[in-house]
């Protein structure tokens, strides 16, 4: 971990701010994985684990907060074979869609 983002994690623990890590399944069968507050390597490991678990054939929803984040899941997509189809910002956080 970079030590910018020890500060950043730092000054998020400092200043409130919950690190989430869960998943949910919405009634049209797509899923929310919230990894909001945790930066890198942490929010890739917590996706990792979530989309696994989840399987094949998911649309999913990521949110995050780690501004970096979009090309970090874009590689990850990639490397692990999944689609990613997009990006954006909402509020105080990212949501990034991907297909399993």
């Amino acid at each position: 971990m970079s030590l910018r983002d020890r500060l950043l994690s730092l000054f998020s623990m400092r200043r409130g701010v919950k690190v989430r890590s869960a998943r949910k399944r919405l009634e049209d069968g797509s899923w929310i994985v919230d990894v909001r507050g945790q930066t890198c390597p942490g929010y890739l490991l917590d996706i990792n684990r979530h989309v696994a678990a989840i399987g094949a054939g998911a649309r999913i929803r990521l949110l995050v907060t780690y501004p970096p984040c979009g090309e970090d899941v874009r590689a990850w997509c990639a490397e692990k074979g999944y689609a990613f189809t997009g990006i954006e910002k909402v509020d105080d956080h990212y949501g990034i869609g991907i297909a399993t």
